[in-house]
């Protein structure tokens, strides 16, 4: 593109000159101690842009110089002073001297070429390189998803995604003695945050990534360097997932176990209602038994009607047994008009009963008596007092 578009669009969605090179300065502790064992070194950008990185190298003390096809983006690196030229990455790369270069780099400049074009660029770079020379490819992350499934695309010259383990491996099947993968411009603090969101695991993974592949060189100079491939860098989608997954599993735990004590809890108080219940129940249960052991009612009933019946008896008898009474008796409750009462209670009137009855026969019987036995004593005594009165009368 060499209308000014694309210029425009890194513009916009890419970030200002300054971001990047400040984004950028991560690469620094690898290079620099290449200018120890080769003084202002050469290095070359492929795919150079806006410029910020072959700044960066002038800066640090390289002779580096830019390759572009972009005009719009070349004349940018010409406005800052940059040694820049319009050509081909790989025709320019092909035309460099063997064991000429301390440093081969291509910023967000993989992406944009078929892959077969980046092989021969690795195998390319191997050969330039001096011994222990770096190359240095920055592309997208497609660990990110964010980046994986929209962002990757909003750049119309991008060809296809690049895997970092493709990276890794693409520098090391051609010879290069070791390679690094930086993971990079990860939101800063995420991973000291407590809260993590699902969208973190989308979006929280690195956006950017680079390979670093060193050349073989001396044990000595490759020393100079291996603090940098032994640390880690950026935030892997397992990571992020793991994390994630590690938070919900605490939330959950957290929660299960609010359950469990609510649960015991409730186990608890429903524990103690049963056994206030049994309680309860047990003490009902002791009342009705100590009632239906001591009711005395029903017996009493029966035990009074008997000694009622056989006291009227015993009058019915006796008045019977005297003829004047009886008529008098008759005569009074005519008189009164309870005649027909006394005659339901006594049979007043009916002398011929007097043939059917005997003193003897309104006795109580053994089992009378054997539940007169059964009764209180103030029982016992009325009927006694009730008995003995009507016996002296029948005397009389």
């Amino acid at each position: 593109m060499t209308d000014g578009f694309y210029r425009a669009f890194e513009d916009k969605h890419r970030g200002s000159l300054e971001v990047i090179k400040q984004r950028q300065r991560v690469y620094l502790p690898l290079i620099e101690p290449l200018l120890k064992q080769y003084p202002a070194a050469p290095a070359i950008d492929l795919g150079c842009g806006r410029g910020e990185w072959l700044e960066l190298l002038v800066e640090t003390g390289f002779q580096a110089h830019g390759i572009d096809l972009d005009e719009g983006m070349l004349a940018e690196c010409r406005l800052r002073g940059l040694n820049v030229r319009t050509q081909d990455a790989l025709a320019a790369l092909r035309g460099v001297a063997d064991n000429s270069q301390a440093v081969v780099s291509g910023f967000h400049f993989a992406e944009h070429i078929p892959f077969e074009v980046l092989q021969h660029v690795v195998q390319e770079a191997l050969r330039v390189l001096l011994p222990g020379g770096l190359l240095i490819l920055e592309t997208p992350n497609p660990e990110n998803i964010l980046v994986g499934t929209a962002n990757f695309y909003l750049d119309p010259t991008h060809e296809r995604p690049l895997p970092p383990l493709l990276m890794e491996f693409l520098p090391e099947y051609y010879g290069f003695h070791r390679t690094k993968i930086l993971r990079l411009q990860e939101p800063s603090g995420l991973d000291l945050e407590r809260d993590h969101k699902i969208y973190d695991v989308f979006a929280g993974v690195s956006p950017d990534y680079a390979v670093v592949a060193q050349k073989t060189a001396t044990p000595e100079l490759l020393t100079m360097v291996s603090h940098a491939f032994d640390r880690d860098f950026g935030i892997t989608l397992g990571y992020a997932s793991a994390r994630y997954d590690a938070q919900v599993n605490d939330e959950m735990a957290d929660i299960k176990l609010q359950l469990t004590r609510a649960l015991h809890d409730l186990d608890q108080r429903y524990d103690k209602r049963v056994r206030l219940g049994e309680a309860h129940q047990q003490r009902i249960q002791d009342h009705l038994t100590l009632i239906e052991a001591r009711r005395p009612i029903p017996r009493v009933k029966r035990l009074i009607k008997k000694i009622i019946f056989a006291v009227l008896r015993r009058a019915q008898s006796f008045i019977n047994s005297q003829p004047k009474l009886h008529r008098f008796l008759i005569k009074v409750s005519e008189r009164l008009g309870v005649f027909d009462l006394l005659h339901k209670i006594l049979n007043l009137g009916n002398q011929s009963n007097k043939a059917q009855q005997s003193p003897g026969s309104n006795d109580l019987n053994v089992a009378d008596e054997e539940m007169l036995a059964d009764q209180p004593q103030a029982v016992r005594h009325l009927f006694n007092e009730l008995d003995s009165a009507i016996k002296e009368t029948e005397k009389h």
